[in-house]
């Protein structure tokens, strides 16, 4: 089971520089006040390719620290207000790409959120082109089992639906309304 989702978006009127420093600063902005802390895990400079050293691309790893919500639907096993994500962003200033990726670490069991982004820098148009593929997997079904009762605890819910479906279809439904907040966000920064 999952669902794919592949995002297009075009930030116009910037220079690669001042992009790539927004993506790098991102938090905290005020369209982002679910994102409670960040803390940078590693930061490293890597070379571009074999026996290059005079030019090097930035790699860093952050923890992020989000209040999430859930809706009113949800098991109360999973309505958590805190959640962990890890973003891994690598910045190449000679091919003026920056690449990133975002993965929730906790209760990954109910559903995982992959986000992997291409940010590419158009000199002539002096835009960025964003490509975002997007994987919402989630592994709950109706048939767990609740051995107290001998009956599957979403029962009441629907024998015929599977319940990670609609967790995967309310998980890019909310991505798609928090997209652009994310946006904003970025070009604030700049």
């Amino acid at each position: 089971m999952g669902l794919s989702y592949k995002d297009e978006y075009i930030f116009t009127k910037t220079s690669f520089q001042d992009f790539a420093f927004s993506i790098v600063n991102k938090y905290p902005n005020p369209f982002a006040p679910h994102i409670k802390s960040v803390d940078i895990i590693s930061r490293k400079l890597l070379p571009i390719s074999d026996g290059e050293m005079e030019n090097k691309k930035l790699m860093f790893t952050k923890l992020i620290r989000k209040l999430g919500s859930l809706p009113k639907w949800t098991p109360s096993v999973l309505r958590i207000t805190d959640s962990f994500i890890l973003e891994t962003v690598v910045v190449n200033p000679k091919e003026q790409a920056i690449h990133s990726r975002l993965q929730n670490l906790d209760k990954s069991h109910y559903l995982k959120v992959i986000q992997v982004n291409k940010y590419q820098y158009d000199p002539i148009g002096g835009c960025i082109k964003q490509t975002s593929n997007l994987e919402f997997v989630s592994e709950v079904s109706h048939k767990v089992e609740n051995h107290v009762k001998g009956k599957t605890m979403w029962e009441p819910m629907s024998s015929k639906v599977h319940f990670g479906d609609t967790i995967e279809k309310f998980s890019l439904k909310t991505y798609n309304k928090q997209i652009m907040k994310s946006r904003e966000g970025i070009v604030c920064r700049r």
